[in-house]
């Protein structure tokens, strides 16, 4: 099935289109996803190799004549280091600033727009679980009462069949429903970006009514 991007903040608006099929929509269900901002990466790396500055007499002549330049460069930086921490705590009070209002993250409004017949679209899902549920309970129930019946007798294969129709059952209708629904369920939000949200399982009638060629909406 196609899929229905809603951008954020964009001007073109939404059609008011059963987006199951077709027809014009009667019900609107909406709400508001928050968008993602991309995650930032690490980069690079930050090794340092240090250079050996060397043993010979040479160079510790070099380092003996420097040693007062250096002295003295530590000694103007402790007294830098001391104003700045004197001018620190003698800074006169600043006034209390008023808290600022906190910040919304961005959203986008997204809304699933439908037909009478199509408004309730999710609950047949919801009634078909319920179905799976009761039908392999009953039968189930079965199984066993049959089973309990034929113990020690010859006449079991009856019983044995409706195990095995059980078993069988209670893997493949739960696969089937499931199935149903990934394929033909009712709309879901597949992705969210950073301005955009991604609806999926929205029917190909949809877009043939609306005459999009962009599977976009505003958000």
């Amino acid at each position: 099935m196609p899929e229905l991007t809603v951008y954020r903040n964009s001007p073109v608006p939404r059609p008011q289109v059963c987006m199951y099929c077709g027809a014009p929509s009667t019900a609107t269900q909406e709400w508001r996803e928050v968008n993602r901002k991309p995650e930032k990466g690490g980069a690079g790396g930050t090794d340092v190799v240090p250079v050996a500055g060397g043993d010979d007499p040479v160079s510790a002549a070099f380092n003996l004549l420097l040693l007062p330049l250096a002295l003295w460069q530590l000694l103007k930086g402790i007294v830098i280091g001391i104003r700045a921490v004197a001018g620190w705590l003698s800074r006169p009070t600043p006034p209390p600033s008023p808290p600022a209002p906190p910040k919304e993250p961005p959203t986008t409004r997204v809304a699933v727009t439908t037909c009478e017949r199509h408004r309730r679209f999710a609950l047949r899902f919801w009634w078909a679980w319920l179905g799976v549920v009761l039908v392999l309970t009953g039968l189930w129930a079965w199984a066993i009462a049959e089973t309990a019946r034929v113990v020690g007798t010859e006449n079991v294969d009856f019983a044995v069949s409706l195990v095995m129709t059980a078993i069988v059952a209670t893997i493949l209708l739960p696969m089937g429903v499931g199935t149903w629904r990934f394929l033909a369920g009712p709309v879901i939000v597949d992705r969210v970006t950073e301005g955009t949200v991604v609806l999926a399982r929205v029917r190909q009638v949809y877009f043939d009514a609306t005459g999009l060629k962009s599977t976009d909406v505003g958000g």
